[in-house]
């Protein structure tokens, strides 16, 4: 049987998802992590199998299949990207919550279900199977499916986690100052104060109910109904409090790291701008090079970190910038002076 351009297209797409997968498969990682990862997706995997072998024997239904993916997908997509974000309307249908790391499972969960029905639909379309079909599949019927398992996966990859380490370290520093925990104690919180939690920083309140979430499935905490204040309360464990705690630890270390790198790169700056004689041109272009580079680091430095800098570093911090701004220009100025 010849095959057409749109078939060859489906069959060397379908080719280098199966390549794909036995990549995963050989990957040199290491054992346990292959195989909880494995885990996750072999049922996904046996339903895709189960699906495609479903609807190649009963062809006539395959329009059935495709309003059913169609609907999924849109259903999926419409309550994480729609539902799951709104502060008003629709906020009873947000619980229960999920969190982006969930979501991003659930959409890689769909696309490899319906990756593998295309593929053993392909198969059989092509007649590879010695298997007596009642009615074929329609090529659009595998077109589509291979479509919707490309959407859902592209879907998870614009699923973007938040850094869970600092969103811990607001967590904890809005603990330990409004509640004061003793050792072996439980915190409850409620959403009415993620306000509090992420003032100064450029996080969201979805994204410390992602915080919060992750705790829960680690088993820091539990989501407990009936809040007195907001919508949703959760219990955090001492286990919990304690966790908080050491990861606070390490991102004050980190912050600690990257403030000394700065204060590194304005003491070399300095030492070329300030420095007893004139800067040549080139000198004084890399200055310049290195000073723009050094005001983006501190730009991100803020947007990632927001109030967990020190105050009083980042007011010294851009003083300083302001004073090498002011060097340079002044080093720039004087061969005209001298003219």
């Amino acid at each position: 049987m010849g095959l057409d351009a749109v078939q060859i297209a489906l069959a060397v797409t379908l080719a280098s998802a199966f390549l794909a997968f036995l990549k995963i498969l050989v990957d040199p990682t290491s054992p346990f992590l292959k195989r909880r990862n494995i885990e996750k997706i072999r049922y996904s995997l046996l339903s895709g199998v189960g699906l495609g072998l479903a609807f190649a024997l009963f062809g006539e239904y395959s329009q059935f299949l495709i309003l059913g993916v169609s609907f999924a997908l849109l259903s999926f997509t419409l309550y994480y990207y729609v539902f799951r974000r709104t502060t008003s309307l629709f906020y009873g249908l947000r619980v229960p919550w999920v969190s982006r790391e969930t979501a991003r499972g659930r959409f890689f969960h769909f696309s490899t279900v319906t990756a593998m029905a295309s593929f053993v639909m392909f198969f059989f379309w092509l007649q590879i199977f010695s298997v007596p079909l009642g009615i074929a599949v329609p090529l659009e019927t595998i077109a589509i499916m291979l479509f919707a398992s490309a959407a859902s996966g592209l879907l998870a990859l614009t699923i973007f986690v938040p850094k869970m380490d600092v969103l811990y370290r607001l967590i904890d520093d809005y603990i330990r100052t409004s509640h004061r925990p003793t050792e072996g104690s439980v915190v409850e919180l409620e959403d009415t104060d993620f306000p509090a939690i992420i003032a100064g920083t450029a996080f969201t309140p979805a994204e410390t109910i992602d915080a919060f979430e992750s705790l829960r499935l680690d088993g820091y905490a539990e989501r407990q109904p009936h809040p007195i204040l907001g919508r949703v309360r959760y219990r955090i464990f001492p286990e919990g409090v304690a966790f908080l705690d050491a990861g606070a630890r390490d991102v004050r270390g980190r912050i600690d790291a990257a403030l000394r790198q700065a204060d590194m790169a304005m003491d070399n700056i300095d030492s070329h701008v300030n420095g007893a004689r004139a800067l040549e041109s080139k000198t004084l272009s890399e200055a310049v090079t290195q000073l723009q580079r050094l005001g983006e680091e501190m730009r991100r430095l803020k947007e990632e970190y927001g109030r967990l800098l020190p105050a009083a570093w980042e007011a010294a911090a851009s003083k300083r910038l302001q004073e090498l701004v002011t060097g340079i220009h002044e080093q720039s100025v004087k061969p005209l002076v001298g003219a």
